[in-house]
């Protein structure tokens, strides 16, 4: 058995074996990119991007990327994989413009969740590319129906979630060209994203927005959308 130590962080030889698709959603991962951040914030108290140089304004939008990619082949090397000297933080969209600069790209899959009015749809705006497929509920039903927005007759939630399933299902088997899939929801309760995270091979990111800032948003769509902020923070809960 072989002890490897990462600055402050100690990691032994084979105590999981992992492939690209889950690599992202371990418990290893998410506490090395947790104790860089931590490590590498500036006076100001932000991240820098050690892509294009600015600050990472908003927590969620700070990416940790692989200077030597990982592959199948060397995402159970911890000197690679779990190495913090190996490891930049990005703003997304950064983290998208590398890889395809360099020619390295590897489908992503993102699951954005948060409130209601949190900003997931505005941030996927900004971070996704021409060529990604977004599965967004908000914009199915305003799609197959002539209602606003956020109208949703229940008649028709039966089609919606049919179309929902046929996305996911595209995701989940890697069906067509696509670079990037987001699929953006609420997911309130740990189990249900940590789930479709397993079943896509995706990453969680998390707009964390407070109920405050949710609750002024609303005030510019339909009443009932400040009860629906109101049950997303009763159900919400962190890993």
């Amino acid at each position: 058995m072989t002890v490897q130590m990462y600055g402050s962080l100690e990691y032994t030889d084979g105590m999981n074996m992992y492939s690209l698709s889950n690599f992202y959603q371990s418990r290893e991962w998410e506490k090395l990119l947790k104790i860089i951040k931590e490590q590498r914030l500036n006076e100001q108290g932000f991240n820098v991007c050690e892509h294009c140089g600015k600050p990472i304004v908003l927590k969620y939008d700070c990416i940790g990327h692989h200077k030597q990619e990982l592959t199948e082949g060397n995402v159970n090397d911890y000197s690679v994989s779990l190495n913090p000297d190996n490891v930049a933080l990005v703003h997304h969209r950064c983290h998208n413009q590398i890889h395809e600069r360099f020619g390295t790209y590897q489908r992503k899959v993102y699951i954005v969740y948060g409130a209601p009015c949190s900003g997931k749809s505005s941030f996927v705006r900004n971070a996704a590319g021409k060529e990604d497929l977004i599965l967004d509920m908000d914009n199915l039903w305003e799609m197959v129906t002539v209602n606003e927005r956020y109208e949703k007759p229940g008649r028709l939630k039966q089609n919606i979630f049919m179309l929902r399933d046929c996305i996911l299902d595209m995701i989940k088997t890697r069906a067509g060209g696509w670079k990037n899939a987001y699929v953006i929801g609420g997911y309130p309760m740990p189990m249900e994203r940590q789930r479709l995270a397993t079943a896509l091979g995706a990453e969680l990111i998390h707009i964390d927005t407070t109920a405050e800032e949710c609750y002024l948003r609303a005030a510019e769509r339909p009443g009932e959308w400040a009860k629906y902020i109101a049950e997303y923070f009763e159900k919400y809960m962190e890993e």
